[in-house]
């Protein structure tokens, strides 16, 4: 039996790609070059921007934080600087008002001894004065018994008689040296009238340097911000110069009613302004002193 050959099959060939044509080429090659112009001016203007951007940004951070700081930092320094200046400018002055007060307390112990002195001197010639007023006095109670004894004998009454001559003219010598001592006792007066008002203007000069001290010291406090204790020492020394004000004698009663409205109004303004109560209180300071140098 035989059998049919089965036919092989046919094999197909590979259909080759339709080449595009030149329109097609064209238009491809022009969208590539598109794009690639795109990616460029896209990568251009990134680089504009990034340098747009450092050279008015960075400027600008160096205006906005780094240039404050510098400028901060030398406002420091000058006022730190400025603050030392003061310093020592107050302390200089501070440095001489104690050397002024040294001076004067000095002056003042030298008036006070001599004063003591003087007063010692006229206690003696007091003593001596009563010494010979209490001679005078028994010698006058011994002319008055001689003259008891002249008139009981009348024998003796001519030596009785020189006697009390003799005794009258030891009462005219005692009475001279009693005018004598008195003249002195006088002539001391005036000089210790003097010499203790002279104790009294040093010793208001002293407290009036005193309370200058106390306004230099607030000064340094206020200098130094530390405004709790220039707070407490202005008004102790408010205090201080109103005590003063009201001393007996020193100034005229129009003169208390104007300095102490004025106090009165400084100290209202130590709480709040302690600078301008400091102020207030240096000007009421010098009207003291040209008030006392007047006097």
């Amino acid at each position: 039996m035989s059998t049919a050959a089965s036919p092989l099959p046919q094999l197909e060939a590979p259909a080759t790609p339709a080449r595009p044509d030149f329109w097609t080429r064209l238009g491809g090659a022009l969208g590539r070059f598109l794009g690639f112009l795109l990616r460029l001016v896209f990568v251009l203007l990134l680089a504009v921007a990034l340098g747009v951007g450092v050279y008015y940004g960075l400027p600008w951070l160096y205006r906005t934080l780094v240039q404050p700081v510098q400028t901060h930092s030398t406002q420091i320094q000058d006022l730190y600087n400025r603050v030392e200046g003061v310093r020592a400018g107050i302390e200089a002055g501070q440095a001489a008002q104690n050397d002024r007060l040294t001076a004067l307390e000095t002056a003042n112990d030298a008036q006070r001894l001599q004063l003591d002195s003087t007063v010692t001197q006229s206690n003696a010639q007091q003593t001596a004065l009563e010494a010979q007023q209490e001679q005078l006095d028994a010698a006058t109670t011994q002319a008055g018994d001689m003259a008891t004894a002249l008139e009981a004998e009348t024998s003796d009454r001519e030596a009785l008689a020189t006697q009390v001559t003799e005794l009258q003219a030891q009462l005219a010598d005692q009475a001279a040296a009693q005018a004598t001592a008195q003249g002195t006792l006088d002539e001391l007066a005036p000089a210790t009238d003097a010499n203790t008002a002279q104790v009294t203007v040093l010793q208001q000069q002293v407290r009036l340097l005193r309370l200058e001290n106390a306004l230099l010291r607030a000064q340094i406090q206020i200098g130094a911000e530390n405004l709790g204790d220039a707070r407490t020492t202005l008004t102790t020394t408010v205090g201080a110069m109103q005590t003063f004000v009201e001393t007996p004698g020193v100034f005229s009663a129009d003169d208390q009613a104007s300095l102490t409205v004025r106090l009165n109004a400084a100290q209202a303004l130590i709480d709040a302004e302690p600078a301008a109560a400091l102020v207030d209180l240096d000007s009421i300071w010098a009207e003291m002193d040209r008030l006392l140098s007047r006097e």
